[in-house]
């Protein structure tokens, strides 16, 4: 049993970086919701290149896309953080900025095998993310994680809930930032202003979640082909909710933020 005199020094919440944009606590559950193509795995890719620039262990398990696809999203990632969101760029000035991120893990997950609890064991064991220590790791995404009850798989409306749930405990359990893109009811796709009931899945979803930010894309793309984007927070256990913007470089995959927007046009260097 703890005394409350014994806590006093230390805060859970304490934030161990700002990736994205987005700040991250030691085991928290983010969700990160959209409607398709409005640039969640892209989103997660900065946040991991961030993270592990940052020499904090970053992974992302995705189930959308392949290892070389990953790595072709960072490429065009790294140029944008060159060159802006059309601007050339050399191939040395590409590969010193991936340089930067060499350590992050990507993986190729798969419908029929990879788990949460096989996500988890990989990533220990293979990849030695600390046992308990600062990381952050991206899923992409939530609701097609397999989930295996008593009986077999979990029915796919019941399913959400039990890997968000699954999800929380490893960050808990682990002291990992977890932060998974999750799936919308359609009919919400067209919403200003969307609520936590427009989650796809049951009512434990945004339960478990310590934080939600949903994405939506503004309009329609400029002649550029590029977006803005609307990121709006509407559940956080450790802050406000708020709203910002970002810019969606399509041709590089590449989320802006707000400080990096004007660099639509001119190198960042």
């Amino acid at each position: 049993m703890s005394r409350v005199g014994t806590v006093t020094q230390y805060s859970p919440y304490e934030i161990f970086g700002t990736f994205g944009g987005v700040p991250f606590w030691p085991g928290s559950l983010t969700l990160l919701p959209a409607s398709p193509g409005a640039g969640k795995t892209s989103l997660l890719l900065k946040m991991i290149f961030e993270a592990a620039s940052a020499n904090i262990p970053a992974a992302i398990a995705c189930y959308e896309h392949t290892e070389e696809e990953l790595k072709f999203r960072l490429r065009g990632q790294a140029k944008a953080m060159v060159g802006g969101a059309h601007g050339s760029v050399g191939d040395e000035a590409t590969e010193l900025h991936l340089a930067k991120c060499s350590a992050a893990i990507l993986m190729a997950t798969s419908y029929r095998e990879h788990t949460i609890r096989s996500i988890e064991d990989e990533l220990l064991m293979t990849y030695k993310l600390p046992e308990k220590g600062y990381a952050l790791v991206a899923i992409d995404y939530l609701n097609v994680i397999p989930v295996v009850g008593l009986t077999g798989l979990v029915p796919v409306e019941y399913k959400s809930g039990e890997a968000a749930a699954a999800l929380r405990d490893m960050g808990k359990k682990h002291g990992w930032a977890i932060i998974a893109a999750a799936a919308m009811k359609s009919d919400a796709f067209i919403k200003d202003d969307p609520g936590l009931d427009d989650l796809f899945g049951d009512e434990r979803v945004p339960y478990e979640a310590d934080r939600v930010i949903f994405m939506r894309k503004e309009g329609i793309p400029r002649e550029c082909g590029c977006v803005y984007l609307t990121a709006i927070v509407k559940k956080d256990r450790n802050g406000p909710e708020r709203t910002w913007q970002m810019d969606f470089w399509g041709e590089r995959f590449y989320p802006a933020t707000e400080a990096e927007i004007s660099c639509h046009d001119a190198p960042k260097m």
